[in-house]
């Protein structure tokens, strides 16, 4: 193939980025015109949400997993798990934590009708999240303990469309407390009990599974 032929190519496949670039910026702009303030979320009853990354603690990053399920986007319940994955760094070489997750914004946002867009901002206000529950973890050569200990925890998910079903940017910061904590007999500093933070990609998916309505269903 001669230079000008390649010159050629180049110039109708930069022409064809520019004009898909172009298309997908329109589709972007145009997914935020007229928000109804919902972007799917009442599309079902159920939100799932699914996500893996990096967490960040004393000593050093871990392997994260994350998954929650909440009912109407609003409260349900929340796992985390951590894990250095054998790395020398970090002290606590696994920890998994469970307990009960909500998200206050969404259903008074939306009755006070403060959802007004754009569909991101919504959405990822919406996602504020506030977490408590219970942790296990196991320091470096040994197993998870049988006592659990106390986490605090504060989230938000940002969205990378303008729907809810989607592939979110989760930041998760928690606050530990181990049962040893709890007795006064160490000197206590919040930092040293296990706070982590938390960045993962996810996938949300809004599940239509008819709570709401069953009875109605059976009723028919």
């Amino acid at each position: 193939m001669t230079r000008a032929r390649v010159k050629k190519a180049r110039g109708v496949g930069l022409a064809v980025l520019l004009v898909l670039a172009g298309s997908a910026a329109r589709a972007w702009a145009a997914e935020d015109d007229e928000p109804d303030g919902v972007y799917g979320r009442l599309d079902g009853d159920l939100d799932l949400r699914l996500g893996a990354g990096a967490a960040f603690a004393r000593g050093g990053p871990a392997l994260a997993a994350h998954a929650s399920l909440l009912y109407l986007s609003s409260a349900g319940l929340y796992v985390h798990y951590a894990d250095a994955l054998g790395a020398d760094g970090p002290t606590i070489t696994r920890s998994i934590a469970a307990g009960v997750l909500i998200e206050p914004l969404f259903l008074g946002r939306f009755a006070t009708n403060l959802e007004r867009g754009p569909a991101r901002v919504d959405l990822g206000l919406d996602s504020f999240a506030l977490g408590v529950g219970a942790f296990w973890e196991a320091p470096r050569g040994g197993a998870l303990g049988a006592e659990p200990g106390f986490e605090f925890s504060i989230g938000i998910g940002l969205p990378f469309f303008a729907r809810a079903t989607g592939p979110v940017l989760g930041v998760r910061g928690a606050l530990r407390v181990r049962p040893a904590g709890f007795s006064g007999a160490q000197p206590f500093n919040l930092l040293d009990q296990g706070a982590l933070l938390s960045v993962t990609l996810g996938w949300r998916h809004i599940v239509p599974v008819h709570l709401v309505d069953a009875a109605d269903r059976l009723a028919r």
